[in-house]
């Protein structure tokens, strides 16, 4: 769920009129769904209320980043994702390699091992 300005208004309604500056930054900020996650009703209004809460105490920069500043931050982001995501394969690749040969000293095999027996022995 993305903000509207329909949301905008009702959330004024009851907070009080806001500064065009925090309405700029709201609706550019909830405009797009925070990827890879989407934000349910209520998931968006605690934000939001956070966030007007942070600016009322002074705490919220609402500085409006270019679209080229969150396109950065956004790969920036992916990138840490995905080499923390390689990580993880690594780490799970590897321990699958040690319970194979766990399995294999006790003259066991996996589906995956037999698989791959098969296919050697095929050639």
């Amino acid at each position: 769920m993305v903000i509207s300005k329909t949301m905008l208004k009702k959330l004024e309604h009851s907070y009080g009129p806001f500064p065009s500056e925090l309405k700029q930054y709201l609706l550019v900020h909830y405009s797009e769904e925070p990827f890879p996650y989407e934000y349910s009703e209520q998931d968006l209004y605690e934000n939001i209320r956070r966030d007007i809460c942070a600016y009322k105490a002074g705490e919220l920069d609402v500085k409006i980043k270019s679209p080229s500043e969150r396109w950065q931050e956004e790969r920036e982001y992916l990138q840490e994702l995905y080499i923390e995501k390689c990580q993880e394969v690594h780490a799970l690749t590897e321990y699958i390699v040690e319970l194979e040969k766990i399995l294999s000293e006790h003259g066991l095999e996996s589906s995956r091992m037999a698989e791959r027996r098969q296919e050697l022995s095929s050639f």
